[in-house]
């Protein structure tokens, strides 16, 4: 009886080793992945310009207050005290029109920024998924600059070819 029990925990030792031995371990970039997505340069390119269009606008209210801010200087001392607090607090609300304009520009922007790349992050990660599973993998470790894998070994697998073939990027 002994015997069976010392030959049942060597076989259960040696197929947990063994099985120790064959998991896959992998690595990416993601970063570089997501980089590599055509996918980001159009979510750029539209971000930049829907930024140059706050800006713009932003900048053309500027110019309005400052022409309004010039002429009130000329005129401010034919004016009576009454006129020149109205006139004082109409460039005051305007002011504030445009810092309330690029406050909600800025919050839209950045849903905006969002709304783009997240779509994108979620298909490099489903790409990153459905090629580990494919291959295998047990871990896939994200090695990008700011991650905090301190080491890889070189047994472990680059994975950013097979997802880039996966995603059809060349």
């Amino acid at each position: 009886m002994k015997k069976i029990l010392t030959v049942c925990i060597t076989l259960f030792l040696i197929s947990g080793f063994s099985y120790a031995q064959n998991l896959k371990f992998g690595h990416i970039n993601f970063e570089e992945l997501i980089d590599a997505m055509p996918e980001k340069e159009t979510a750029l390119k539209t971000l930049q310009r829907e930024f140059r269009e706050a800006q713009n606008i932003i900048e053309e209210m500027s110019v309005e207050l400052n022409r309004r801010y010039m002429n009130a200087q000329r005129s401010v001392d034919s004016m009576s005290a009454m006129g020149r607090q109205m006139l004082e607090e109409e460039l005051m609300m305007q002011q504030q029109r445009i810092q309330q304009y690029q406050a909600t520009a800025e919050q839209r922007l950045m849903e905006r920024r969002e709304a783009l790349l997240n779509p994108i992050l979620e298909k490099a990660q489903a790409a990153v998924k459905a090629v580990a599973e494919k291959e295998g993998f047990v871990y896939v470790f994200d090695i990008s600059e700011g991650s905090q894998v301190l080491y890889f070994s070189s047994r472990s697998t680059d994975i950013l070819p097979l997802v880039k073939k996966h995603l059809g990027i060349e």
